[in-house]
């Protein structure tokens, strides 16, 4: 799967980052670089971007992460 694939299909979803809770949502991605993490507090070190990047802008923090460690969180 690609990351924009990933982003596609769970744009805004809860995820674990390496099997942790740490209050993220996929919120964008870099290419096939990274996925973007978002949170609604200051929990992230990024507080924006330029316009080429691919996120959703209603978070308040941000984090990039590498697809591979990212899990989903079940419903």
């Amino acid at each position: 799967m690609t990351n924009k694939d990933f982003f596609n299909a769970y744009r805004g979803e809860p995820v674990l980052y390496k099997g942790n809770d740490i209050g993220a949502y996929v919120a964008g991605y870099v290419e096939e670089k990274y996925i973007i993490l978002g949170f609604y507090d200051d929990k992230g070190c990024i507080l924006a971007f330029n316009t080429d990047v691919n996120v959703d802008k209603i978070y308040v923090s941000y984090r990039f992460a590498k697809l591979k460690y990212l899990e989903v969180v079940k419903h």
